[in-house]
């Protein structure tokens, strides 16, 4: 009878080389936490001095540095011979990544290391392109992929060579109120709210976005509404800190419109949607934001850059609009259906409620993370074992 393996012996090594602070370098980070808390050897491999190695630090996760990028087979053949290099050192048991571009070189180590298996998080707006047949058989040595939703699953299925079977929805782990909230009252005042990450170095779409403000104004005079509009940049460290700070005070400054913009200063919760009405989401880089999961399970209806995953997941309208993100007419022509309309989305949001906390609670994410790690190590290793019998 074979002994069972058990995960607080496994070391992982846990791989997001990024400087942004998204969705997805956070998933990472809180990745490898959970996987110490059940007394496994997390490993992180990032960029020194990003922002992911500053927050592992405070959470004292044991980190390694890759020096360098990604883009191009010259940068790859280099993170070749460094991860090389650490498996050499490290007792290395499972690999997850969280990098696209990491997948080429880790699929030629690993077609030598057979014992070593693979996950993949998929939650990047990547270029695609047709690979050719000796990038899909790296690419093929995935063991499986995880993703956030139902639509980035049936993405990965059409676009990496890997069969259906390895290809999985977890959801994205967070920790989510129990239901059900209670309903805020509404007042005459609405708060629409935008987040603004403390990466963020480019005000091209939020310029997008306040431009859009004065017209509205005029729409919504024109139908004599009779609620006033606040706007609320948020983002998670002290403004005073923030790069673009002193130019977006500037930006709506020129056009008046001081009396109508505030800044906050507020934790990446769901908590901090609670005093929400309207969520407008800037463009990023990832398919899945867990921003866009924290407006939704706290009943506030959203207006997102379209993307097919936003558009899936908000139901074709029901629980709020998308918007072209270069197209500040239609983001401006959006806001003003959600907000005469405000009590349909609300009422569409009551039924989605439990859909989305089921899909991505903490708990069910991390256990069967953790099953999943373990299923992906038995089979390599009945498989190693195997390959060696037969030599």
């Amino acid at each position: 009878m074979r002994e069972k393996v058990r995960l607080s012996d496994l070391s992982v090594l846990f791989i997001c080389l990024s400087d942004d602070w998204g969705t997805t370098e956070r998933r990472c980070l809180s990745d490898a936490d959970n996987f110490r808390n059940i007394g496994g050897s997390p490993f992180l491999l990032t960029h020194e001095k990003s922002l992911l190695d500053f927050e592992a630090e405070k959470q004292d996760i044991p980190r390694l540095y890759f020096q360098g990028g990604l883009k191009g087979w010259r940068l790859k053949l280099n993170f070749y011979f460094q991860l090389q290099h650490i498996l050499q050192k490290q007792q290395i048991d499972l690999i997850h990544t969280y990098n696209y571009d990491t997948l080429l070189p880790l699929g030629l180590i690993l077609r030598s290391l057979t014992q070593i298996p693979m996950v993949f998080t998929f939650n990047e707006n990547v270029g695609w392109k047709k690979d050719n047949l000796f990038d899909r058989w790296l690419i093929s040595r995935t063991d499986s992929i995880l993703t956030f939703f139902p639509n980035i699953k049936d993405l990965a299925e059409e676009k990496f060579p890997v069969p259906k079977r390895k290809i999985f929805v977890t959801g994205l782990g967070l920790q989510l109120p129990h239901l059900p909230l209670e309903t805020q009252t509404k007042n005459a005042t609405i708060k629409i709210q935008t987040f603004v990450p403390k990466t963020e170095r480019d005000l091209k779409f939020i310029k997008i976005f306040v431009d859009s403000i004065i017209p509205l104004f005029h729409k919504l005079n024109a139908i004599d509404f009779k609620k006033n509009l606040i706007f609320v940049f948020v983002t998670d460290i002290s403004w005073y800190n923030h790069s673009l700070y002193d130019e977006l005070k500037r930006m709506i400054l020129e056009r008046h419109l001081e009396m109508h913009f505030s800044f906050e200063t507020k934790d990446l919760s769901w908590g901090s949607f609670r005093d929400c009405d309207i969520f407008v989401g800037l463009p990023c880089r990832e398919l899945f934001s867990e921003l866009d999961l924290y407006a939704l399970v706290t009943k506030t209806p959203v207006l997102l850059p379209r993307t097919s995953t936003r558009q899936q997941m908000i139901k074709q309208g029901k629980l709020g609009e998308t918007y072209h993100p270069e197209d500040g007419r239609e983001l401006k022509d959006q806001l003003f259906k959600i907000l005469i309309n405000y009590s349909g989305y609300l009422e569409g949001l009551k039924e989605a409620q439990v859909e989305f906390t089921n899909l991505h609670h903490f708990e069910r994410y991390v256990e069967e993370l953790h099953q999943h790690y373990e299923k992906l190590y038995t089979q390599r290793l009945r498989y190693t074992q195997k390959q060696k019998k037969l030599a």
